[in-house]
């Protein structure tokens, strides 16, 4: 039998998390998920080394105030990307147990529907344009 492995279904590029001004204890993390299965795809479970809970939120603006939806899956479409940036989608990391800082690396685990599971090294950036 052959024990090669099989090409993830879904990849995961360009993680990073947002540095907090000090004394903060949530972050944000961003990444761009792409769907290379011809069927659906979704993480329906997120975890973060670095703090108590990752909850999934859309941000969307109505006037000049800005509020943030919680989200309890995140859909991957078949052969497409799901983008996780500033401003729209992204993964709030909530109760720092220690703080992170620049150059530090967030190992987040993603668990999907399937059960199965993919975790990512994001590293910290600071002054990322949003």
């Amino acid at each position: 039998p052959s024990f090669a492995s099989e090409p993830a279904e879904v990849t995961v590029k360009n993680a990073w998390v947002k540095l907090a001004p000090p004394g903060t204890k949530v972050n944000a993390a961003y990444m761009q998920l792409y769907n290379h299965s011809s069927m659906d795809k979704a993480v329906v479970k997120v975890s973060a080394d670095c703090c108590r809970e990752v909850m999934v939120h859309q941000s969307r603006r109505v006037g000049d105030r800005i509020f943030m939806d919680h989200i309890d899956s995140l859909e991957v479409p078949a052969r497409s990307e799901l983008r996780l940036a500033p401003g729209g989608l992204h993964l709030m990391l909530i109760g720092a147990q220690t703080p992170v800082d620049v150059n530090d690396e967030v190992k987040i685990t993603l668990i999907f529907s399937d059960e199965k599971t993919s975790v990512i090294a994001a590293p910290v950036i600071d002054n990322i344009n949003e």
